[in-house]
């Protein structure tokens, strides 16, 4: 068996960690491993300098197009931070309630007192409950 396929199987290996550890580590790796090897069947002479250049062009596109991107990806309740939501109950006694923010509804909590109706701003994530500060209307 030729070395080549190594690599290349190897390349692909190493790019399939991508799913399963997400963040963009691996994809310069692999490519440059899959460009070596297929280089070193198809042009010997070029193996190791076409995969250097593979890694190195594949790190600069990620950079310039993913990384450099300047968003902060927020999944979860993180993600209504910041938002304005409206209350579909009267919070208890204990400071709980529900909220309907972005067509979800959401348990809350809260120091302020809270009916039906009154405007929040989430300002923050505790456990599966957000957390959240009336509006004041005016």
């Amino acid at each position: 068996m030729e070395i080549g396929y190594v690599f290349i199987l190897s390349g692909f290996l190493i790019i399939a960690l991508e799913v399963v550890i997400p963040g963009l580590y691996f994809p310069a790796w692999g490519i440059a491993l899959v460009v070596y090897g297929v280089f070193l069947l198809l042009f010997p002479q070029y193996a190791f300098v076409s995969a250097i250049v593979a890694g190195f062009l594949t790190v600069i596109g990620l950079y310039k197009f993913v990384y450099s991107s300047g968003k902060e990806i927020k999944i979860g309740a993180e993600r209504f931070i910041g938002m304005v939501g409206k209350a579909i109950e009267d919070f208890n006694d204990n400071g709980y309630g529900r909220i309907e923010v972005e067509n979800q509804v959401w348990q809350a909590k809260s120091k302020d007192k809270i009916k039906r109706g009154d405007k929040v701003k989430i300002v923050g994530v505790e456990g599966v409950s957000l957390i959240v500060q009336k509006v004041s209307e005016g």
